[in-house]
């Protein structure tokens, strides 16, 4: 199948933004943090230039394969609260429909996503020990710390750093590493080697931010008409390669947390990570999932393909920025 960028620039399409936090960090590797200044910024440049439409518009022109041009989609991953917090009042300000992605595992923790854990422990402590030892899939992995204490230098470094970019210090590089292996595992197999990295960090402070919505949060959304709430799986697993039982369980117990506790009955899934295969194609058929959105940097035309729709990464950006990098304003 080729990619919608490969199709005619003057067909009608539908781009579509994913964010994922709307606030400050210390690091961020991933990219995912727009300031509340920068996001408020891009959603007024948005408003006054383009159609901004909800995700439930976009999939009835889909399916209808009738594009109208100039349209702008709106996406939040994961559940953090500052969605809450910080972009609601943004988006309520601008009257804007927005889609949040929801893994519902997480809803009310009073700990970070673990992948952001594992940010903070290794990234930001300034003292830990020199070795690590992590039993991951069944095999032990040792890890060498020749930065045991960072220095000023290097927490600047941490800062601003992203994970393209080759890995600065040793930190970064098992950081690296050592998300790669658990991203693929299991929940529980994440929780285990988390709570290792606990104790073997000890007293690190995790702080009040990078949580995720609480109950209210969560249903306060889910009232305002504007807003989409949306499946994101239960546990945020990479799909890839898993089994179509253990798929399809996670996007079942995702649809039936989302419809008994928050009366959403929702029929559009994102992919963690963007990740899919052909179990996960059969899972989304079976339950007649209506759309899925991956990571893939891609436009969405009439003819697209609502199980692979395409979205593009906003970062910590300028309007100007972000309209040169996505090419807005041209055959749109």
């Amino acid at each position: 199948m080729k990619k919608a960028l490969q199709l005619p620039s003057f067909l009608p399409r539908i781009i579509t933004l994913l964010y994922h936090r709307v606030d400050t960090s210390e690091t961020d590797p991933w990219g995912i943090c727009v300031s509340i200044e920068k996001f408020e910024e891009q959603i007024q440049f948005l408003k006054n230039n383009f159609n901004i439409i909800s995700s439930g518009d976009l999939i009835k022109q889909v399916t209808n394969h009738n594009i109208t041009g100039g349209s702008i989609c709106l996406t939040f991953d994961d559940g953090y609260a500052d969605n809450y917090t910080n972009a609601k009042p943004i988006l309520e300000k601008y009257n804007c429909p927005a889609t949040f992605f929801i893994s519902t595992a997480f809803i009310g923790s009073t700990i970070p996503f673990w992948w952001e854990e594992l940010e903070i422990i290794l990234l930001h402590s300034i003292k830990l020990p020199g070795k690590l030892l992590l039993e991951i899939g069944g095999e032990e992995h040792s890890y060498t710390f020749d930065e045991s204490r960072l220095t000023d230098k290097q927490l600047l470094q941490h800062a601003n750093w992203k994970w393209y970019e080759y890995p600065p210090t040793d930190r970064c590089k098992i950081f690296l590493k050592i998300w790669g292996k658990l991203k693929v595992l299991l929940i529980d197999a994440i929780e285990t080697n988390i709570e290792v990295l606990r104790k073997w960090a000890s007293s690190i402070n995790m702080g009040n931010s990078r949580l995720p919505m609480n109950d209210h949060q969560v249903s306060e959304l889910s009232k305002n008409p504007k807003f989409t709430i949306a499946m994101h799986t239960h546990t945020h697993p990479d799909l890839k390669e898993k089994e179509i039982t253990l798929q399809t369980e996670e996007m079942l117990s995702c649809k039936k947390i989302l419809n008994t506790k928050y009366s959403v009955d929702s029929n559009c899934l994102a992919y963690p990570y963007g990740q899919y295969d052909s179990n996960t194609i059969k899972a989304v058929n079976n339950m007649g999932i209506e759309a899925c959105f991956t990571t893939s940097p891609s436009d969405i035309y009439a003819y697209s393909d609502r199980r692979i729709l395409g979205r593009y990464q906003v970062f910590n950006e300028s309007r100007t920025s972000l309209k040169n990098r996505l090419n807005l304003l041209k055959n749109f």
